[in-house]
């Protein structure tokens, strides 16, 4: 057991990633859009520009690409794979996420940290333009392997603030549905059994398969997309945030939403919102959220 930090900065070879509208608007189901946001699902209809919400990267190139890895951890570590966690997610778009793309996409190893109880390995995922070669995306996953702490590593950058100590500026609930993570096996490309196998996830210890936390992610996206930007997707600028416990099929999540002046504003001028998703229950599924939005154009 152990981990291999000789493997920071080790690179996958680029590969080309394609997607087109029809790939956008099942994403978007999977995100729970529908009948009210038919600009989202519906690839033009009655004359609509399709619009995209731009977490759809995570699940139409970065998921894609987790799939030619030799193993979820990308050869880190001699730890079993029962191990590994989801920790966090990071999104920062350099560029528009539109209806068609076509992406070169290379995984990089951007760290291994020493957090004691485990460690933290963050795997960074560049999508550029495959014409232009400017960069659309960053993506970098943070997996937590349990119990390969202590080796007397560095602790690694800290995770975004926890919200302000005041009532959030809006909370936008959104109802899962009860094969929630069987749809989204096919609109974000996670076929892992814990999501989809109810015997395997009880193994595991839950009471049944448990909604994927890049659907989770992609949700409070969506939420913020409407609560903060009116509707304007492409405002998003990057998205972040820890995944602090399971929810399950049918769960009931709630995006609590922190904005104002008290937040500021990030090295590019980007407005800064904080938030959370809650369940039905109070639980909090994923904590110490961050985004930042571009203010729009006067």
């Amino acid at each position: 057991m152990g981990m291999y930090l000789e493997r920071v900065g080790a690179e996958s070879p680029p590969a080309r990633r394609i997607w087109r509208p029809r790939d956008c608007s099942l994403y978007a189901l999977g995100l729970g859009a529908g009948w009210d946001e038919l600009e989202f699902v519906t690839e033009g209809v009655a004359n609509l520009e399709q619009k995209v919400y731009p977490t759809f990267v995570l699940a139409g190139v970065m998921s894609a690409e987790a799939e030619t890895w030799p193993d979820p951890g990308f050869e880190t570590g001699s730890y079993d794979l029962h191990q590994l966690v989801l920790g966090q997610q990071r999104l920062v778009l350099h560029d528009v996420v539109g209806p068609s793309g076509d992406v070169t996409s290379r995984t990089r190893v951007a760290g291994i940290y020493d957090k004691g109880s485990g460690a933290l390995v963050l795997l960074e995922v560049q999508g550029d333009d495959t014409a232009t070669g400017r960069p659309v995306f960053t993506a970098t996953t943070g997996l937590f392997v349990i119990g390969e702490g202590g080796f007397g590593g560095e602790r690694g950058p800290s995770g975004a603030p926890a919200p302000p100590d005041r009532p959030p500026d809006d909370r936008v609930e959104h109802a899962t549905l009860g094969v929630q993570t069987l749809l989204y096996r096919h609109a974000g490309n996670d076929a892992n059994p814990v999501h989809l196998d109810p015997d395997f996830a009880r193994r595991a210890g839950f009471r049944g398969p448990i909604l994927t936390g890049l659907n989770t992610l992609g949700f409070a996206g969506r939420a913020m997309v409407h609560s903060v930007a009116a509707g304007d997707a492409q405002r998003l600028r990057s998205i972040d945030g820890r995944f602090a416990a399971p929810g399950y099929n049918g769960d009931v999540l709630t995006t609590e939403v922190w904005e104002g002046d008290d937040l500021g504003v990030d090295e590019l001028g980007d407005r800064v919102v904080l938030y959370r998703v809650v369940n039905q229950e109070g639980a909090v599924l994923l904590d110490r959220g961050r985004a930042t939005f571009a203010t729009p154009a006067r």
